[in-house]
C-alpha cells in the first residue's frame, strides 16, 4: 500500500502541496464536481485489480499567515486482498478502520475534527511541514521518507469504530448494488463500509462520501464505471445527512434518461418548436396584412 499526504504550509508561498511522494495522477479531480476536498469527504474506487481511496478536508489545528484553518489529504493506493486470505490484508484493515475513524470524527464533530485530526497534527509539526513544503522535491528525501514511514506506522495502528446498533433498522435498499443516502440514516454508515470492504477485496466498483450532493439527481455527473455503487450524502454544505437511502439504476445513462430535469427538458423542447412555427406563421400573416 502507498500512502500520500498533501496539507499547506504558514507562510502563504507553501500551498497545499504533498509532504512526500506524490501519486502518479490527480484521479480526484474527476469528482471536483461532486465534493470539495477543502470539505470533509472520501472516495473509494476499485479498477482493474487496483483499488485507490482519498479522504478529505481533515481539519488541522494549525492555520495560514492570514488564520484560515489548514486541512489534510491522505491519498492510498493498493492491490485488491481477497477476505480470508494473508498478504496485504493487513491494507483492507487500516483503510477501513481509517475510514470508520473518519465517518466517526465527521459524525461527532462539527467541522471533522477528531481522532485522525489530532494523529495528523501529531506526525507534522507546522516547522516540520514548512521545511519540508520550502524544499525542493529532490530535496530532504531521507526527512520525506521517514515521515511516509511515520504516517504508515499510525495509520496501522488506527482501530475500527465499533458498529452502533440502530434503533429503527437499515433500510433494504441498502441491500441493493447501488444506493444513496446521509451518511446519519439508519444503517448508511455500516453498509458503506461494508461495501468499502468488498472494494478493497477486489470487486470493482464506487464508494463515496461527497459533500456537494443532496439528491440522486446530482451525481448523474459521477464518472461511470462497471460494478457496485454507495454514495454518502456529507450534509455539511448541502442536502441533508439524515436522507433516507434510494436505490440507482444501474448505469448513469438511465439516471440521465429517468431524471426529472431530462424529462422536463423533453416535454420543453417539442413546446418550444411549435410555440416557434406559431409565431412564423403570426409574423408571415402580418406581412400579408401590410402587402
Amino acid at each position: 500500500m502507498h500512502v500520500y499526504l498533501r496539507t499547506r504550509g504558514a507562510p502563504r508561498k507553501l500551498d497545499y502541496a504533498f509532504l512526500g511522494a506524490a501519486p502518479g495522477s490527480r484521479w480526484w479531480d474527476t469528482y471536483s464536481e461532486l465534493t470539495a476536498t477543502e470539505r470533509p469527504c472520501l472516495l473509494a474506487v476499485t479498477s482493474k485489480d487496483r483499488w485507490r481511496v482519498l479522504i478529505s478536508g481533515v481539519p488541522s489545528a494549525r492555520t495560514d499567515s492570514v488564520g484560515t484553518l489548514v486541512y489534510y489529504t491522505l491519498v492510498l493506493d493498493g492491490s485488491p486482498c481477497p477476505s480470508g486470505t494473508t498478504g496485504t490484508g493487513q491494507d483492507r484493515a487500516t483503510v477501513l478502520a481509517l475510514a470508520s475513524r473518519w465517518l466517526d470524527d465527521i459524525t461527532r464533530h462539527p467541522e471533522g475534527r477528531g481522532v485522525l485530526s489530532e494523529l495528523l497534527d501529531s506526525l507534522c509539526s507546522s516547522a516540520e511541514v514548512d521545511r519540508l513544503l520550502a524544499a525542493r522535491n529532490s530535496e530532504l528525501t531521507a526527512e520525506r521518507a521517514e515521515l511516509t514511514t511515520r504516517l504508515a506506522t499510525a495509520l496501522a495502528s488506527l482501530s475500527p469504530v465499533p458498529s452502533a446498533q440502530d434503533t429503527g433498522g437499515p433500510s433494504p435498499v441498502l441491500l441493493a448494488e447501488r444506493w444513496i443516502a446521509g451518511r446519519t440514516a439508519p444503517g448508511a454508515d455500516a453498509a458503506f463500509l461494508a461495501r468499502l470492504s468488498s472494494l478493497l477485496s477486489g470487486e470493482d466498483g464506487q464508494a463515496h462520501l461527497l459533500n456537494l450532493v443532496s439528491s440522486a439527481e446530482d451525481i448523474t455527473t459521477l464518472p461511470e464505471k462497471s460494478g457496485p455503487l454507495a454514495v454518502l450524502i456529507e450534509g455539511g454544505m448541502v442536502g441533508d445527512s439524515a436522507m433516507p437511502a434510494e436505490a440507482l439504476p444501474g448505469l448513469t445513462s438511465e439516471v440521465v434518461t429517468s431524471a426529472p430535469k431530462a424529462r422536463w427538458r423533453a416535454a420543453v423542447v417539442p413546446t418550444v418548436l411549435t410555440a416557434l412555427i406559431l409565431l412564423l406563421v403570426g409574423l408571415a400573416l402580418i406581412a400579408g396584412n401590410w402587402t
